[in-house]
């Protein structure tokens, strides 16, 4: 036997001395898929101080050396737009969305559990349908050859780029209302 953790907790191949695993079920796939998101997020992050510094480069070309980057408003416009999709599963995971309780404020914990279960399971149809239309969406771009302007940068890259967040959203969504329905079988 190893220990590992707290002092006084024997653990053996993933469970505890009492042979229990260390997770509930579901929990090891939530915190997967949080750290999953977490990367994304820090992803996107990392995608837009590029397009910062590609902005701030270009500025100073233009007005400098009358040369900036070719194409630079393609790129930031593609670099934006998947940025989005990057962060829209941390944020969700992390309940960083805005919520108005203006009406709902002084209702029951209970209550409030019942409308946050409705509302992610709204949510999770609106996530699944954005998906789906990113993915018919590039599937089309692709059929097309669509390509930008300039650049000639398919715009498929960014439709599939775009559909991995709104994938990892949807599963975010999923486990959200699994929790809310644990929570209200209390």
């Amino acid at each position: 036997m190893s220990s590992t953790g707290k002092p006084g907790e024997d653990r053996e191949a993933g469970g505890t001395a009492r042979g229990r695993a260390p997770y509930p079920p579901g929990r090891h796939i939530g915190a997967l898929l949080e750290r999953l998101a977490r990367g994304v997020a820090i992803t996107g992050g990392v995608l837009l101080v590029g397009v910062v510094l590609m902005t701030v480069t270009s500025v100073l070309g233009r007005y400098l050396f009358n040369a900036p980057i070719p194409g630079d408003y393609e790129l930031t416009e593609l670099a934006c737009g998947i940025a989005v999709f990057a962060f829209f599963p941390y944020c969700h995971a992390r309940s960083g969305n805005i919520v108005v309780e203006f009406f709902t404020g002084r209702l029951p914990p209970r209550h409030k559990t019942a409308l946050g279960t409705l509302h992610s399971i709204a949510f999770t149809l609106v996530a699944s349908l954005i998906t789906w239309r990113l993915f018919v969406g590039g599937v089309h771009k692709l059929e097309d050859g669509e390509t930008t302007l300039f650049l000639g940068i398919p715009i498929h890259w960014a439709y599939f780029s775009a559909l991995l967040g709104a994938g990892l959203l949807t599963a975010i969504c999923v486990l959200v209302v699994y929790r809310h329905v644990r929570a209200l079988k209390r």
